[in-house]
């Protein structure tokens, strides 16, 4: 009995936070038979907590009350959180997940995903106590070749970012987390419905 309730204090937090996805344009089915992706990422349309700030309004918020050394790290760290460690945590987490088709952001490849947050909740971590962060995406989907002709558009709502059960501390981490888990989900959610 000890186990079955060990077993579900670790299993139940994978269904209260599952993402959900849904095709809000377009159609899955020019993906069918494609095997390899190009992924771009575009931060241009994010807003930030649920007051739903600008990105500048996002970092001011971030740096009120640090001294001129933090808030230059805070700055170039959120800019390679946005250029680096989202994109791999991604890119990993495809890798892992899909079955069938593979994305990166140098293939050569028909189609081209454009991976653009609508809303992250940076979340927070205090020691015993924390809340994951959470992502809003919509998944584009273009042809190469001609990125003005939009194939399908996904929508992604409540990925988490959190390592269950301890957290993760570092802001910019969690979030960056949070297209790690939302990645998977997409992904296995394309190998399903685009087959």
């Amino acid at each position: 009995m000890k186990k079955i309730l060990l077993s579900l204090l670790f299993i139940a937090p994978l269904f209260v936070f599952g993402q959900k996805f849904k095709v809000i344009s377009g159609s899955l089915t020019p993906l069918v038979s494609e095997k390899n992706f190009k992924v771009e990422f575009d931060f241009s349309e994010v807003k930030y907590y649920k007051e739903n700030m600008s990105e500048e309004k996002y970092i001011q918020r971030r740096i009120e009350k640090k001294d001129a050394e933090d808030v230059n790290t805070i700055k170039e760290e959120w800019q390679k959180t946005k250029d680096v460690r989202c994109p791999d945590k991604f890119f990993a987490a495809a890798g892992k997940h899909s079955k069938i088709r593979k994305y990166s952001a140098d293939a050569d490849s028909k189609y081209t995903l454009i991976v653009k947050p609508q809303w992250i909740y940076p979340g927070w971590f205090g020691g015993v106590m924390k809340e994951p962060s959470k992502l809003n995406c919509n998944f584009v989907f273009v042809e190469t070749a001609n990125p003005s002709n939009v194939v399908t558009t996904i929508s992604c709502i409540g990925a988490v970012g959190d390592i269950y059960p301890v957290g993760i501390p570092v802001t910019n981490n969690r979030i960056a987390e949070a297209f790690a888990q939302g990645g998977a989900a997409f992904v296995k959610f394309i190998d399903k419905k685009a087959k």
